[in-house]
């Protein structure tokens, strides 16, 4: 009979395990022998410098059998022993990071510089200046050609409250200041003084002083009226006749086609009517003020005109011509008196190229092709020719004498320069601007110093001309 025989189970438990030292030749388990401390070598310690980083070597002897000593009480003997080799690290050369961080630097300047790279030319125009003192002519008509010259007119009232010692009956008259227009014919229109004008309530003016309307004229093809300014008076006292601006017929000319072709419109308001009890102010304060009044209004006139004038336009401030009414009294609010002077102020106004061109034609007529400029027109000495005064409100024509020593700048291109300049050398560029005969003198400065070209860009490149004014 056959019997399967099944191993018994196993497990860690039930295995024995291979003593450890099977291997090795070890004599008998036995007590081991105390070891008397004090007869021991003591290792002495290391002395090393760690005080740097180094790199270390290690040499490692082979592993050795421990042998446990027989029949003696010594302590087992390891044969074991290590070696350690230290070496310096090589320093990198101080020379070489120096001239790195140079080069870097250098090389970052020149890139950021490379962005702000710009030029500055200046440039000094031909110019000469001519000692003049002679006399001109210039006509308000210029479509035949010449110097001509334009009239500006500024009006302006000032008033000053002063103190009053009583009141009187006062009977006054208002004033203003009308332009007449004739449209009837080229032939002018001479007004006589108190001629009549009506505005479309039926309140009539006079005019204080005769005067003559130029008749029609014709401007680059079209036909203009003649014009004149005139201050003309109420034909009654009262404050009725204090208006503002109206369109004025001369009722002389009813039944006449002058009387739609001859008419007026208000220039200023007609003020200073007055019927009734006013204040009463002492000569003394009356002429004290009208003076200071004048002063006043002489300056604020001059001040407010030349603020009209356009840039390309001079003004000589000895050609203003000066119009003030009477001083007019009004009462105040406070119980005192109004003192108030109205004034209006007329100058002729020359446009500058023109004549620039006329004077140099007159001291230098082998330049008259040139474009120049004056760049000192203020600085010149104008009078009329004849000593009384001049209406140049009617005059088609004036007389008048320039002194003193005009500078001539002649005109440049400064854009086309600028333009012709960009991208180039410095030597290119300067032999460009010494082809230009209205220039004397020329500087180009380049940034930075090593540049030497003028950038491409035009918004790097500025042009200075030393005389602009």
């Amino acid at each position: 009979m056959v019997q399967d025989v099944i191993p018994p189970k196993k497990s860690i438990r039930n295995v024995k395990l291979p003593s450890r030292s099977a291997g090795l030749d070890i004599a008998p388990r036995r007590t081991a022998p105390k070891i008397n401390r004090e007869e021991a070598p003591k290792p002495e310690p290391m002395l090393e410098d760690f005080s740097r980083p180094v790199s270390i070597k290690t040499e490692v002897s082979a592993p050795v059998r421990v042998e446990a000593p027989v029949g003696n009480n010594k302590p087992p003997i390891i044969n074991s022993s290590y070696k350690y080799e230290f070496d310096e690290p090589k320093k990198p050369s101080k020379k070489i990071l120096y001239t790195s961080v140079f080069v870097l630097v250098i090389l970052g300047a020149f890139g950021i510089s490379a962005f702000f790279k710009s030029a500055k030319i200046t440039i000094t125009p031909k110019n000469i200046s001519i000692p003049l003192n002679d006399s001109f002519t210039a006509k308000k008509d210029i479509s035949s050609g010449g110097l001509g010259f334009q009239v500006v007119t500024v009006v302006k009232e000032v008033e000053k409250s002063v103190e009053a010692t009583g009141e009187a009956r006062v009977d006054k008259k208002a004033r203003g200041t009308i332009t007449i227009y004739n449209t009837y014919s080229s032939q002018s229109q001479k007004l006589v003084a108190t001629t009549r004008f009506e505005t479309p309530e039926g309140l009539i003016y006079r005019l204080v002083s005769p005067v003559t309307v130029p008749g029609t004229s014709v401007k680059s093809g079209k036909t203009v009226a003649g014009s004149v300014d005139a201050v003309v008076e109420a034909d009654k006292t009262g404050a009725e006749y204090n208006i503002s601006y109206k369109d004025f017929t001369i009722p002389g000319f009813k039944g006449d086609p002058k009387y739609t072709k001859v008419y007026a419109r208000s220039k200023t308001e007609m003020t200073g009517g007055f019927s009734g009890m006013q204040k009463i102010v002492s000569e003394a304060i009356i002429n004290q003020t009208n003076t200071e009044l004048e002063k006043t209004l002489k300056e604020t006139l001059a001040k407010d005109i030349t603020a009209q004038i356009p840039a390309d336009y001079v003004l000589f401030s000895s050609s203003l011509t000066y119009k003030l009414e009477a001083i007019t009294q009004t009462n105040s609010s406070t119980g005192g008196a109004v003192l108030k002077k109205k004034g209006v102020a007329s100058a002729v106004i020359f446009d500058k190229g023109v004549l620039s061109r006329t004077l140099l034609a007159k001291l230098s007529p082998d330049s008259t092709n040139d474009v120049v400029k004056i760049t000192n027109l203020d600085s010149l000495n104008f009078e009329y020719a004849t000593q009384s005064p001049v209406d140049i409100n009617t005059a088609n024509s004036i007389t008048f004498s320039l002194k003193g020593v005009p500078q001539f700048v002649w005109v440049v291109d400064e854009n086309k320069i600028k333009s012709e300049l960009l991208g180039l050398s410095k030597k290119e560029a300067k032999n460009i601007v010494s082809k230009y005969p209205t220039i004397k003198e020329t500087w180009i400065e380049t940034q930075p110093f090593w540049n030497q070209t003028v950038p491409t860009d035009t918004n790097k490149v500025t042009l200075i001309n030393t005389l602009t004014k």
